[in-house]
């Protein structure tokens, strides 16, 4: 309870600056498999008009991993994420192609991507 009975309501004050997705699988044919290239469905995203937009923008996978590790100047930590780039669109229904820094690991398959909301020409 907020100090004095007063609720905050409606969105964070501070936003987000990324859109959720989801790591749907590999780019692959009939029987081969590209795991150097990672397939995204982006929420609310439904057509290749609108999944061109996010074209060229930062995504990111957040984990938790069994050891902490220590970051510059910062305490040590589980949480670790793998950087990537949306590179074109896969398709007619709004899925994204997007090639990371590391390749995605095949447990990270239906879990949560960010789609950072930058670079943004607007």
């Amino acid at each position: 309870m907020v100090k004095g009975g007063v609720r905050q309501h409606g969105p964070n004050p501070a936003g987000r600056l990324y859109v959720k997705a989801v790591f749907t699988g590999y780019k692959r044919s009939q029987r081969n498999q590209h795991e150097h290239t990672a397939l995204m469905k982006v929420d609310g995203v439904y057509n290749k008009n609108d999944a061109q937009w996010y074209v060229g923008k930062r995504a990111l996978y957040v984990y938790k991993a069994r050891n902490k590790i220590k970051s510059t100047n910062k305490e040590p930590s589980r949480v670790r994420a793998i950087w990537g780039k949306l590179t074109r669109v896969h398709g007619n229904g709004g899925t994204l192609r997007a090639k990371f820094h590391r390749n995605l690991p095949p447990q990270a398959m239906g879990k949560r991507i960010r789609i950072m909301l930058y670079p943004s020409n607007i």
